[in-house]
């Protein structure tokens, strides 16, 4: 449940036999064609250049190699892309751009600029280029000294390369799907309606995402599309689905930095309002599903008492998401090794800034975030302290930046919004489905809060299941941390889908 993208990088589409050696230095490097079907792209990367994550690679010559080669797409519009991920750089604002570029496939607009990588100043050369709803981006980082070389012979051949994977024709579905478009205010949504083959009228379920900018499949940059999964079966079983980009992303219009949990449950109720005016839907049998941060606007939309017939809660959350966000920190960070006194200050950092930003007080929250990275530098090895130069200007600089990201209005309004006051108002029939290894919406802290708030709201129809082994998209989790959700296996638990469809079937009537 990450607001900000972390830059996603994924490789692009190259036919060719794509090798080319180059000398830099003292190295010679090697650009070898690489395809990689979870991210969808093609191209070339450095021959001998280690996987730090997915679709990033690092040279990593020794422990204080900071150079590192990106390539990955999000569904956003190049715009939003380079406002959500130039914070993470400590930039207080986008970088200008330098030119452009046309390479075989795309046409990338091209970015330099100096930031920080682990409390070291490093230089960027950064390139973005948009296709059919997607945004790709290949980052090169590197120390001030080797930029231009490493530019040469590294970043123009990448971007020269680079080229969205064209999908294999798969089976013909059985069922129609058609694109549409539905208005809320100044706001067109785009998505796709799955229609089962008969004349209908269908029931029908609304699909809305999860936090971060997302796309109608939401396609978080794995080969894991769940949206995609869901209205595929659902449809299967009659049910139409309609599931649709998110403002700002794909081809929705809107801003979606601007936007809050309450802006996005009006995008759902708008969809509603859409699905109604149709003669092939069931107009009283239209439900929602709702994944993560859907879960919460499942709630805001069942407490205003809106005309949905149904909610299920994949993975939504129960309690404030001030309390989502500190069990979320604590556990992953566990997960991945933090100790105890690291998840301590973490938690310590967190709790302040929440308050802060519920205040509105920037200036306070900047000075908080100051002296934590200051801290922070001074726990660091000589070595790396070193790198840094003037610690005043970096630290500085770092917590203006964090501060800004931390004031939008979605996590202000996300921190302080009492989901469980709004589930204690909704009397619709509810599905509630947790991930037993769930990191970042933990099943112990929501699942009992969620049945307690039904009972206060005299909720008649609802169920609570949990898939002891399932983390947040549902797959079988080994530890349930983020980071692994790239290399498990990348489908759902067998019963998810049929516990969701089995359970709306109970509650609607399917067209023969």
């Amino acid at each position: 449940m990450k607001r900000l993208i972390l830059i996603l990088l994924v490789a692009l589409a190259l036919t060719a036999n794509l090798s080319a050696v180059v000398a830099q230095g003292n190295d010679t490097i090697t650009l070898e064609p690489f395809t990689d079907g979870r991210y969808g792209l093609s191209g070339v990367t450095p021959k001998g250049w280690k996987t730090a994550s997915p679709g990033v690679v690092q040279r990593g010559r020794d422990a204080t190699d900071v150079t590192l080669l990106a390539q990955q797409a999000a569904p956003l519009q190049m715009e939003g892309l380079l406002n959500a991920v130039y914070p993470q750089f400590g930039l207080k604002e986008a970088p200008k751009s330098t030119g452009t570029h046309q390479g075989k496939a795309l046409e990338w607009t091209l970015y330099r600029f100096e930031g920080t990588f682990q409390n070291a100043p490093v230089s960027f050369m950064m390139g973005l280029a948009s296709k059919d709803g997607k945004t790709y981006i290949v980052l090169l980082q590197t120390t001030a000294d080797e930029i231009d070389a490493l530019t040469e012979s590294v970043f123009t051949p990448v971007i020269d390369a680079l080229a969205p994977v064209v999908e294999k024709p798969t089976e013909v579905a059985p069922y129609r799907e058609e694109e549409v478009t539905f208005s809320n205010g100044d706001v067109t949504l785009a998505g796709t309606l799955s229609l089962p083959p008969s004349d209908g009228p269908h029931p029908a379920v609304v699909l809305v995402t999860g936090s971060g900018p997302q796309d109608r499949n939401e396609d978080i940059g794995f080969q894991l599309k769940p949206f995609k999964v869901i209205a595929d079966y659902l449809t299967r079983q009659g049910i139409a689905v309609l599931r649709y980009d998110d403002r700002g992303v794909g081809k929705s219009t809107g801003d979606f930095a601007a936007a809050t949990s309450m802006d996005l449950a009006s995008d759902a109720a708008a969809a509603l309002a859409y699905l109604q005016t149709r003669k092939d839907i069931t107009p009283t049998e239209i439900g929602m599903l709702g994944h993560s941060e859907g879960g919460m606007i499942a709630a805001i939309l069942g407490s205003q008492q809106q005309k949905f017939a149904f909610y299920v809660s994949l993975a939504g959350t129960a309690v404030d998401g001030a309390a989502i966000l500190l069990k979320q920190n604590e556990l992953i960070m566990r997960a991945n090794g933090g100790t105890d006194e690291q998840i301590k200050t973490q938690i310590d950092y967190l709790t302040k800034a929440f308050d802060l930003m519920k205040k509105g007080d920037e200036k306070a929250l900047e000075t908080l975030t100051y002296e934590a990275i200051k801290e922070q530098v001074a726990a660091l090895p000589e070595a790396q302290r070193s790198q840094i130069g003037d610690v005043e200007k970096y630290a500085k600089e770092q917590a203006a930046a964090q501060a800004k990201a931390l004031m939008t209005p979605w996590y202000r309004y996300f921190i302080s919004y009492d989901v469980g006051a709004a589930w204690e108002k909704t009397t619709t029939p509810v599905l509630a489905i947790f991930g037993g290894k769930d990191l970042q919406v933990s099943a112990d802290q929501n699942a009992p809060a969620f049945e307690a708030e039904m009972k206060k709201a005299g909720n008649k129809d609802y169920k609570v299941v949990i898939f002891p082994k399932a983390n947040h998209l549902m797959q079988e989790a080994t530890t349930g941390s983020p980071n692994e959700y790239a290399t498990l296996k990348q489908e759902f638990l067998p019963d998810v889908m049929p516990t969701i469809a089995d359970w709306i079937k109970a509650r609607v009537t399917i067209a023969k």
